[in-house]
């Protein structure tokens, strides 16, 4: 595997010109707005010029995770390409600027530098969080040209290696911040559908209401550890049912008809066994993907809870009931 460094620059280019149309068409479902893409200049990182050409700029940067390096996308506001609400994205935003950020990455990271994680947010000064990222003293970059639909032109950033890469999204506590009063007290739901990183107040009793916590970094150790546990995920084309027969039959050139229609969706199945989400087959590069078009909501299970008056218990009963040759005991009601 080739090293990344500001020598990898050519090979960005050539990624970005192959990914350029895939990449547009993510900022479009995700922005609303469409553009295009073209790579402009590159080479060696220059700390100089990105602290000029950044310096106390708001904007959107993606972290691009490659074993333990980093590559940064770096939007700025002031470009026109960040909507408002990026600042404090709801759910959904938060999973649209995740899936953003890994279609980027798969688009215009070349495939030798294909990224393990992916994660997107808004911060204060661009040219801060990069530098506290520390990129390395043979760090690369490339400056991509977006059009909007006006013909205006914004520059977009691709800077690589980062050596200190988990800084890039992290604010530094500012000792003169303002301080915010407390959000009111909203009680804890036992019903399963408690939010992890909900808000909650401090300062009032919270009867085991989960602690505020905003990102995943935040959670305790044993939660981030299993956030690290691989498990399978398949793309599920189709499924049917054979006779044994039929199957101890099959040879090369056989066919084996199902009845899914073509243009119905993939199933998306983790652990080999549950499905969570259904999706359409794309091309990234050279290599097969799906994108996601529908989750499937996690399957609820109750338990019936019996209330008895003080005192009631329910008998055991030595009454057997014989199925077949198997006795059984039951509980009278």
């Amino acid at each position: 595997m080739p090293e990344l460094n500001s020598s990898a620059v050519n090979s960005f280019i050539e990624a970005v010109k192959n990914g350029a149309a895939e990449a547009a068409s993510s900022f479009a479902r995700t922005f609303d707005l469409n553009i295009t893409i073209e790579p402009q200049d590159g080479g060696a990182f220059q700390v100089d010029k990105f602290v000029e050409t950044l310096r106390g700029q708001k904007g959107l940067a993606l972290l691009l995770t490659v074993g333990s390096q980093g590559i940064a996308v770096l939007i700025p506001s002031s470009s026109g390409l960040v909507p408002s609400w990026c600042d404090a994205p709801d759910a959904t935003g938060r999973s649209k600027l995740s899936t953003f950020a890994q279609e980027w990455g798969m688009n215009l990271v070349p495939e030798d530098f294909f990224p393990e994680d992916f994660k997107a947010g808004v911060v204060r000064d661009l040219s801060a969080n990069l530098l506290r990222a520390m990129p390395e003293l043979d760090a690369g970059f490339l400056a991509l040209n977006i059009k909007k639909p006006d013909n205006t032109g914004a520059a977009v950033y691709l800077v690589w290696a980062l050596s200190a890469a988990e800084e890039l999204l992290k604010e530094p506590n500012l000792e003169t911040a303002d301080v915010l009063p407390p959000p009111p007290f909203v009680a804890p739901d036992f019903g399963g559908g408690a939010d992890p990183f909900a808000d909650h107040s401090l300062g009032q009793p919270n009867f085991g209401a989960i602690p505020h916590r905003k990102r995943i970094e935040d959670l305790p150790g044993y939660s981030r550890s299993m956030m690290k546990v691989k498990i399978p995920v398949a793309a599920v084309l189709a499924r049917a049912r054979k006779p044994i027969k039929l199957v101890l039959e099959l040879g090369v050139g056989s066919v084996i008809q199902f009845d899914k229609s073509c243009d119905e969706l993939l199933e998306v199945e983790v652990g080999q066994t549950v499905t969570i989400a259904a999706g359409e087959a794309v091309k990234v590069g050279e290599k097969f993907g799906v994108r996601i078009n529908t989750l499937s909501l996690p399957e609820e299970r109750f338990r019936r809870v019996e209330v008895r008056r003080e005192g009631e218990y329910r008998a055991k009963t030595d009454i057997t009931q014989i199925i077949g040759k198997s006795p059984i005991r039951s509980f009278n009601r």
